[in-house]
């Protein structure tokens, strides 16, 4: 596996509590000047999230640490999926094959049982942080740091996003129209 120095050295620290110091696309004009065409490939396939149809983007299947990443994303993903259709006792269509995993149930449990949606947001990127933290011990300056640092990076540019007013707006018209698609019976027997 390379070994990036120079370019992992130059770059600005990254921390949970801060501001992002560039954004996603200049840490990818910038890796352009120093990596091998096939990391650099591999390094823009990066993304927070596992695609919707639930398969890893296929840049990232070189790279062990993406492939355990996702791996834990993927089983967040489901588990939350899982605990809203039982709240809602409906369906679970949104479920994608694959294996559970202990500490990705209990991020989405966590998160679910957060006090607002906000909240349940801050636990996943502070979870999800500290995850990929334990996936990069004893990575310097290889690609596999360099792909941890895009997760990271792109980690802060959404939580950099999060507002609460447009959450609460967004969250609002996202669940009405989730209660009015659901196969959903009153059963209180009060006349409505």
């Amino acid at each position: 596996m390379s070994s990036y120095y120079f370019f992992g050295a130059s770059l600005p620290s990254l921390r949970y509590e801060e501001a992002a110091p560039m954004s996603h696309a200049a840490f990818l004009a910038s890796a352009a000047r120093y990596l091998s065409k096939r990391d650099l490939e591999t390094l823009r396939s990066v993304v927070l999230y596992v695609p919707s149809d639930g398969e890893p983007p296929q840049g990232a299947l070189s790279s062990k640490m993406l492939r355990s990443y996702y791996k834990w994303e993927k089983s967040l993903r489901n588990e939350l999926v899982r605990l809203r259709a039982g709240r809602l006792k409906s369906g679970t269509k949104f479920l994608r094959p694959g294996t559970p995993e202990w500490d990705a149930g209990r991020v989405a449990q966590a998160a679910f049982q957060a006090d607002d949606p906000l909240a349940g947001e801050l636990v996943i990127e502070r979870e999800r942080w500290a995850y990929i933290d334990g996936l990069i011990i004893n990575h310097y300056f290889d690609l596999e740091s360099l792909c941890a640092y895009s997760l990271r990076l792109q980690a802060l540019e959404r939580r950099a996003r999060f507002r609460a007013e447009e959450g609460e707006r967004g969250y609002s018209t996202v669940y009405q129209s989730i209660l009015e698609t659901a196969d959903y019976r009153d059963e209180s027997g009060e006349n409505t």
